[in-house]
């Protein structure tokens, strides 16, 4: 676990230093070179133009600004095309159509602010959908979703890492009664049992303590041996940390034999467990059984007796393969103990089963599935930031292209001679002045949701971190 981690730990690094790559000091997205024309610091025409005094207007100001009108009328619906010439086409006809309207009026005495206010007002994209996409996009994991239906991101670091002092006992008991010899899906009930047991206990934290008792592995179902079956109850694996050559060894010492002494069973786990119990102890009782208690015992009572003595224990019970007068008392025993009941018929899902069984095991149950997530954090922490990089793509198109629109349109205003060069390059400032806003502005709009994604992100982290040793793994 700790190796894979490493790698996932390299990889998200690598992922965020190619991140950071194309991202200047400001946090600005290096963008394509501009276009020859309205670029930053450079005039259009070599003239030397008056004084300019450009406007006060805000970046945000300019993104709510709508659509022009024959931006709407030519362009809009064409931007993000694959055709280029139908693009190239459209723009065309947008600047044909314009350069007729204002050569309708007069334009002679027109400063560089009245130009650019006819040109914007004409010509301009619309910036305000894609803004607020990018500036509402929900920075969730989603992956990272508990099972109770909360987001890991929402929890404090102290909710996270209240329990971190718990501590976990689990006393498996099987049912070693003759009926267990008993065969489903071509192979006895006995080894199914076992198998899922030990798979359950290799999969535990290792900090979690395990014990393995059986019932009824002494004997016949003979009457003349029910005294020495019912008798039969012993630990197997006392309590301990799991060790997988022991724990596999205790497996072989018994087998189905004899009567089914459940109550019997429960009181031996209930007295391992009491000699166990402190506040930050959490217990667990789990018994597979194909039958009903057969040793006079009573069973409910000693699930009863086990939530009296111990802190924080639960008792839950599979019936496996049973009748219907099994599958009842079954139940009602695991109730008693404040524990569940389940009752399966195959393989299949006897491994089903074992793997609620593991969840339900843990400090909080959302501790086994946070420790599989350190990949989630990373993956979704890349689909984010491609997410944000795509809404800034988009911007960027928007922005280039009329840019773009504005170059061509001054250069067929003077060579139709409606504007000269020093005209030309007075509009260009202003021109020049409100691009440079609307980058400005979604340039700190992409800072903003990165810083928020990498926050969020490296929080995760230290939740799962923390987790992760709590978990013990």
């Amino acid at each position: 676990m700790k190796r894979a981690k490493l790698v996932v730990a390299l990889f998200f690094t690598a992922v965020l230093l190619l991140g950071c790559q194309g991202k200047d000091e400001g946090g600005r997205k290096n963008q394509e070179p501009k276009e020859e024309g309205i670029v930053p610091g450079k005039a259009i025409a070599t003239s030397k133009p008056d004084e300019v005094e450009l406007p006060a207007t805000t970046g945000e100001e300019y993104i709510q600004e709508g659509k022009g009108n024959l931006y709407q009328k030519f362009i809009e619906g064409k931007e993000f095309t694959d055709d280029k010439e139908a693009l190239e086409k459209a723009t065309s006809d947008a600047l044909d159509a314009y350069i007729q309207e204002v050569g309708k009026k007069n334009t002679k005495k027109w400063d560089e602010k009245k130009w650019a206010a006819s040109i914007t007002k004409a010509l301009r994209a619309g910036y305000k959908d894609v803004a607020e996409e990018l500036e509402n996009y929900p920075v969730v994991y989603e992956k990272l979703r508990l099972p109770d239906g909360r987001l890991l991101e929402d929890l404090t670091m102290d909710e996270v890492t209240k329990d971190e002092d718990k501590k976990v006992n689990v006393v498996m008991a099987i049912d070693s009664s003759g009926s267990m010899k008993a065969k489903v899906d071509g192979e006895a009930k006995m080894a199914l049992a076992k198998k899922s047991i030990e798979s359950l206990a290799k999969e535990l934290p290792e900090s979690v303590k395990v014990s393995l008792i059986a019932f009824g592995h002494q004997g016949t179902g003979s009457d003349a041996d029910k005294s020495k079956s019912c008798k039969a109850v012993e630990t197997m694996y006392p309590l301990n940390t799991f060790e997988g050559t022991a724990f596999g060894n205790s497996l072989k010492k018994f087998d189905a034999m004899g009567w089914t002494p459940l109550a019997a069973a429960i009181s031996m786990a209930n007295e391992q467990l009491a000699a166990e119990k402190d506040e930050n102890t959490e217990n667990f009782i789990y018994v597979v059984s194909d039958g009903i208690e057969t040793c006079d015992g009573d069973p409910v009572a000693a699930a009863k007796k086990a939530v009296q003595d111990n802190t924080n224990v639960k008792i839950n019970i599979i019936g496996f393969d049973v009748d219907d007068a099994a599958d009842q008392q079954l139940k009602v025993v695991a109730e008693a103990g404040g524990g569940e009941y389940s009752s399966v018929k195959t393989k299949q899902e006897l491994e089903e089963i074992k793997n609620v069984w593991k969840e339900k095991i843990n400090i909080n149950t959302w501790r086994w599935w946070a420790v599989h997530r350190f990949a989630d954090n990373v993956w979704t922490t890349l689909d984010h930031n491609n997410a944000v990089d795509s809404l800034m793509g988009k911007s960027y198109k928007l922005r280039k292209n009329e840019e773009k629109r504005f170059k061509e349109l001054l250069d067929r205003l003077e060579e139709k001679g409606m504007i000269d060069a020093v005209k030309k390059n007075a509009i260009s400032k202003w021109l020049w002045d409100r691009n440079d806003k609307i980058n400005t502005y979604f340039s700190d709009l992409d800072k903003k949701k990165s810083d928020e994604i990498k926050a969020k992100s490296e929080d995760l982290s230290k939740k799962l971190d923390a987790i992760e040793k709590q978990v013990g793994l």
